[in-house]
């Protein structure tokens, strides 16, 4: 087949947990903020709420795509498993 689609879907599952562990590594970083009431200590608490707010919404986005290449490497498998049963002859 001059243009044959190949999907290597070991390496999908690999790059989906490879996603989980940066995703839960985002999820839990935590940075705590200096107490005080300076407005310097009041913006490096903003700073460091927004820092965290992106983290999480970072780590969810990145868990999707996990999800989604471990999907996609399923379904791959599954239709390449179906194409290969379903040939029932060979001729050359």
């Amino acid at each position: 087949m001059a243009n044959g689609l190949e999907v290597d879907a070991a390496g999908l599952r690999t790059a989906a947990a490879n996603g989980e562990g940066t995703a839960a590594e985002l999820a839990t970083g935590t940075v705590e903020a200096g107490r005080g009431t300076t407005p310097s200590q009041a913006g490096v608490a903003a700073i460091l709420a927004a820092a965290q707010s992106a983290r999480t919404r970072q780590s969810g986005r990145i868990s999707g795509q996990s999800d989604d290449l471990s999907v996609s490497a399923t379904r791959y498998d599954t239709t390449d498993d179906d194409g290969r049963d379903a040939i029932t002859t060979v001729s050359v």
